[in-house]
């Protein structure tokens, strides 16, 4: 066996380690913070709302809500501002054969209904979520599990059918822990939301959700195992405007919205001593999917090719972020990912090409109307769906540098929840959607682009199919080197640059604006939290009061 910890981070910081759900969120009081109150603890952090499901392991919505079911369950072991760090397991190590990951339980864990975590509970977790259907993204590569094995009451091994490279960030990091007792007789998971699919070993217990609000309340669970958490309530409220919120005292921590960026109008009230700012390049983006499916011209890559040289994304970075971001790629990774390939074809606006290649495909403008027309006459038009409470000004400008094209682009605004549906199926031609994980493990690629992939993800790409892309996918999941899996890497986003399936639009700069004196701990975890959300709201931050490390509290 060979140790994969950070044994000696670990020893330096001395680690030694001795719910109920209501159906609507009541105003609370507010207890007033004056001054730095770090070391006293926070009683009440107040956070921007909105629904994202109901928090158990099976029934959250995107990343949002994994991580507010984060603040429940625990996982093998999490992350701090540094990297992995130790959480119910205090040590791991792999075989020299790459196949058999050996934990370490920690020991006295109880649930929060007061019955003891076991090894048990952590086989049954394995177990049951394996058999589900792969349509989270915490259940990626678990069907490379052959067997969970409890070899004493503090040890269990995790056999795999072969190496997998992404093992920590999607299995051990990301999977939550879940008690027998209770799942082991729920048939259907997702639709399980009685009080105690709620019930989980983590620093908080959900106390109130109001799903057509958004809003959640939880206090901290005082027999968690690390001690009383730091923060003693986290309220998550609805609020329209959260930098208007933050300075007003509504909220103590808010971050970009989605379309646009952070202009120096809206940081200027904040360059004050009570507030701080972190910053981080992004690994969140939009980007417009095609869904393959369709036939021409959406399955045609010169035609995806064109819309690339077509679109100013400089333009869009300019104009959209204020100039706080990158343009998108076609290599799809984040430029902040340290596996992105910066050698990609970049696709810098082109019009003249963008009218080359469609030329060469036969669209052209045979009435003068400005718009090409298709083979059999209709013009050449595409349906671009988007979610419009999140997107204003995007969708006009493709549309007007589409139509320079000879392309039109027929808007068609709708809701988060019907986008996100619409993009997991086959119901769309082509739609601007937005998802973060692109600084994390790049196995991403193979779970969003691999014909052989089974996650029914809202950007799972459709209809892609390209062989030498899937064997390269597969060969770098079992390969542990680093060095060799980064050169596999490129070249899958090398055959992703040419064809096109997906192109992002932007990565805007990561900003998280806060007021110090409620907390002073915020941090963009590297890589992403578990599987990849790019937050800060990582509950090791909120346990701890630190950035670094676990830290023992008096209960």
């Amino acid at each position: 066996m060979h140790p994969l910890t950070r044994r000696e981070f670990l020893r330096l910081c001395g680690f030694s380690f001795a719910g109920m759900f209501a159906a609507s969120c009541a105003p609370l009081a507010r207890t007033p913070i004056s001054g730095p109150t770090k070391r006293a603890g926070v009683p009440v952090l107040r956070l921007a709302g909105g629904d994202n499901g109901y928090p158990s392991p099976f029934a959250y919505v995107r990343g949002p809500g994994y991580i507010r079911s984060s603040y429940i369950f625990d996982t093998l072991i999490w992350k701090d501002s540094q990297g992995y760090i130790p959480w119910l397991a205090t040590d791991w190590q792999l075989s020299s054969d790459g196949k058999t990951w050996r934990f370490t339980l920690r020991d006295g864990v109880k649930w929060q209904d007061g019955s003891a975590l076991t090894a048990d509970d952590v086989v049954f977790t394995f177990e049951y979520t394996k058999k589900l259907p792969a349509n989270l993204p915490h259940t990626r590569g678990i069907e490379l599990i052959n067997h969970v094995i409890k070899t004493d009451d503090r040890h269990i091994e995790i056999e795999l059918s072969k190496p997998y490279a992404p093992f920590l960030a999607n299995i051990a990091g990301a999977v939550p822990v879940i008690p027998k007792h209770i799942w082991g007789k729920i048939a259907n998971p997702f639709e399980y939301v009685a009080p105690e699919a709620v019930i989980g070993s983590g620093p908080y217990k959900l106390v109130t959700y109001e799903k057509t609000a958004g809003a959640y309340r939880y206090e901290a669970y005082d027999d968690f195992w690390l001690g009383k958490p730091f923060v003693q309530r986290i309220e998550l409220v609805p609020v329209a405007d959260e930098l208007a919120a933050l300075r007003q005292g509504g909220i103590d921590g808010a971050g970009f919205p989605y379309e646009g960026g952070i202009t120096d109008e809206m940081l200027a009230p904040f360059q004050q001593p009570t507030f701080g700012i972190v910053t981080a390049p992004g690994d969140w983006n939009a980007a417009i999917h095609f869904n393959l499916t369709q036939g021409a011209p959406y399955n045609q890559v010169k035609f995806r090719q064109a819309l690339a040289w077509a679109i100013d994304r400089e333009e869009l970075v300019k104009q959209i972020l204020m100039g706080r971001g990158d343009p998108g790629t076609p290599g799809w990774l984040a430029p902040s990912n340290p596996w992105r390939n910066p050698n990609v074809e970049p696709y810098k606006f082109n019009l003249a090409k963008a009218r080359a290649l469609l030329d060469d495909l036969g669209y052209a403008d045979a009435n003068g109307d400005g718009i090409r027309d298709l083979p059999n006459g209709k013009p050449l038009e595409i349906p671009l769906l988007y979610d419009s409470a999140s997107f204003a000004r995007v969708p006009a400008m493709l549309q007007k540098m589409l139509r320079e094209a000879g392309i039109a682009v027929v808007l068609k605004p709708v809701t988060r929840a019907v986008l996100d549906e619409s993009t997991a199926s086959e119901n769309f031609q082509v739609a601007i959607t937005y998802y973060g994980g692109l600084g994390g493990d790049p196995d991403i690629l193979r779970q969003v682009f691999c014909a052989k992939s089974q996650a029914r993800i809202f950007y799972r790409v459709q209809g892609y199919l390209n062989p030498r892309f899937d064997e390269l996918a597969e060969l770098q999941l079992t390969t542990t080197d680093d060095v060799k899996r980064k050169a596999l890497v490129f070249d899958l986003q090398t055959i992703l640059a040419h064809e096109v399936p997906v192109l992002p639009l932007y990565y805007p700069t990561r900003y998280w604006i806060y007021s110090k004196n409620v907390l002073a701990s915020w941090y963009y975890t590297p890589g992403g939290i578990a599987m990849g959300p790019p937050f800060t709201l990582n509950k090791h931050a909120f346990v701890t009061g630190e950035t670094i490390g676990l830290q023992i509290r008096g209960r």
